[in-house]
């Protein structure tokens, strides 16, 4: 499976759906306890992506991307609209010296409990590193997410970007519909690719 640094079509529509979801083993107990297991730790998310009154050149790059990528041997970047930013994200706490290098995160928290997301994916020119609150001068890796800065050792480095999600095609087949002559429907099925 190969990666291409692209991103599908951002014409999507209004009624596009996603989001994250865990494979999880649930088990009644004789007690009547339901114990849970989760089988990963690391969301995936899936995606349906309505493409509703799209011109005829848009509809060619659509039935392109999906005849080059196929479901399942080729994933690609995508702008997932319900959430693509992350501001003044803390990545972490300096060592201190040259080249020091980060990966980009999201945190989530919820009253006690916290957890991280790995960005593998930033946009190009969105990226902006700080220092206790100090813009920082950095490279990223738009590839891989990883950050490298010169920094004091004990500064907190934070990060402000936006970036796609790693997804690939679902769906067997790519059916259009012609409302008039240059108006075309589609709906795809995605799934993050936590490989990339």
């Amino acid at each position: 499976m190969a990666f291409i640094e692209s991103r599908l079509l951002d014409r999507i529509s209004y009624g596009f759906e996603g989001g994250p979801g865990f494979n999880i083993t649930s088990v009644e107990l004789f007690s009547g306890i339901i114990a849970e297991n989760a089988e990963t730790t690391t969301p995936r998310h899936e995606y349906s992506a309505p493409y509703n009154m799209i011109a005829l050149e848009h509809r060619t790059t659509l039935i392109g991307v999906f005849n080059a990528c196929r479901p399942g041997p080729h994933s690609f970047r995508l702008k997932d609209r319900a959430e693509y930013t992350g501001t003044l994200e803390n990545i972490g706490t300096a060592v201190g010296g040259a080249g020091e290098t980060m990966q980009l995160i999201k945190t989530y928290t919820f009253g006690g409990q916290t957890t991280t997301r790995n960005i593998v994916k930033p946009v190009t020119g969105t990226v902006s590193l700080f220092e206790d609150g100090v813009p920082l001068s950095s490279a990223v890796d738009t590839t891989t997410g990883i950050v490298t800065f010169t920094s004091s050792a004990g500064k907190v480095i934070t990060a402000t970007f936006e970036f796609d999600v790693p997804v690939r095609f679902v769906n067997k087949r790519l059916l259009t519909n012609f409302n008039n002559w240059d108006a075309h429907t589609a709906e795809i099925q995605l799934v993050e690719d936590l490989s990339a």
